[in-house]
């Protein structure tokens, strides 16, 4: 073999060889680029149903507030209590206890408020009872302190501990 012919042999060897990495670089490149949207796609998706969770409950809290003082102001009995959930919260309903004369409203099981009233008021014609005298509103769990919201067993009064 002459010189000639080993030129012309490397020439188009070290031509392949540059070939096959540009080529290789730019598979690269794209699988890089296709990874790096996968994943930053999944994590976008991610941090975004975190941050709408956050904003949904930040809003939660900002009516559950803004009923509260509503309700301070201009409740008198439970049936207004209820209207005035019924105005904030269209779909969510509270519950009366007539024997601890209180009121829970929940907008979810982490949100919550407690009204407590002075007494039971029963109609005439309809043998309903309602709460009345509006005594305060425990926001407790808005305030994070969900352990002292929950209802507390109440002791008997002639008990006596030895």
């Amino acid at each position: 073999m002459n010189i000639k012919t080993i030129a012309i042999a490397l020439t188009v060897l070290v031509f392949g060889v540059l070939i096959l990495v540009l080529t290789q670089k730019g598979n690269y490149v794209s699988q890089a680029t296709e990874h790096y949207e996968k994943t930053t796609a999944n994590s976008f998706k991610g941090t975004s149903k975190i941050v709408e969770y956050v904003g949904s409950s930040i809003d939660m809290n900002k009516m559950l507030w803004a009923l509260s003082c509503e309700a301070i102001q201009t409740v008198k009995s439970s049936q207004d209590m209820a209207k005035l959930e019924g105005k904030y919260f269209p779909s969510t309903k509270g519950a009366n206890s007539i024997s601890k004369m209180t009121r829970r409203f929940e907008a979810t099981s982490a949100y919550f408020i407690v009204s407590s009233f002075d007494k039971v008021e029963v109609d005439p014609k309809t043998q309903l009872k309602t709460l009345s005298g509006l005594k305060s509103i425990d926001v407790n769990a808005l305030l994070g302190e969900v352990a002292m919201a929950a209802p507390v067993e109440e002791e008997d009064e002639g008990s006596e501990e030895e």
